[in-house]
């Protein structure tokens, strides 16, 4: 699933910016965790799980590579060398956000239990989002792909 979803955000960047295509991915993750939370529990399925589950799991996947691409445009050179580069810190943001992750699955079963482990995790989630892409349209302006750092050295 990862490269066809991966394919196709590389054909559409030649057609969109970076910008674009993070606030359309974020739009694409908003309505699957819409989709995902149990609102009746008695009517929730296997298949909506299934389904809205592999739509959050390809948007967040398609999502990084945008935002690996804009990182890139927009840091300084400077940045780019020696053992703290925007690579190492990519990786190093990545791996604490799994760490927050999983301790918040951890604690949201054990306060919300097995039959609210579902909305517990993904309620929360829906409003991260949401505040995601608030922050985008109020700086989808800055969200440039040129470095003026580099073009005065």
């Amino acid at each position: 699933l990862m490269f066809p979803a991966n394919m196709i955000v590389a054909r559409l960047s030649h057609r969109f910016e970076d910008r674009e295509i993070i606030y359309y991915a974020l739009v694409a993750i908003l309505c699957s965790i819409l989709g995902i939370i149990s609102y009746i529990p008695a009517k929730y399925s296997v298949v909506q799980y299934m389904c809205f589950g592999i739509c959050i799991f390809i948007s967040t996947n398609a999502l990084e590579g945008p935002n690996m691409s804009l990182l890139s445009k927009s840091i300084p050179r400077s940045w780019a060398k020696g053992i703290f580069n925007t690579g190492f810190l990519a990786t190093e943001a990545g791996t604490a956000a799994r760490s927050v992750g999983d301790v918040w699955i951890t604690l949201a079963s054990h306060v919300a239990g097995d039959p609210g482990l579902l909305n517990a995790i993904f309620a929360p989630m829906l409003a991260l989002v949401a505040v995601s892409l608030i922050l985008v349209r109020r700086n989808y302006d800055r969200m440039v792909e040129e470095d003026e750092d580099d073009d005065k050295s």
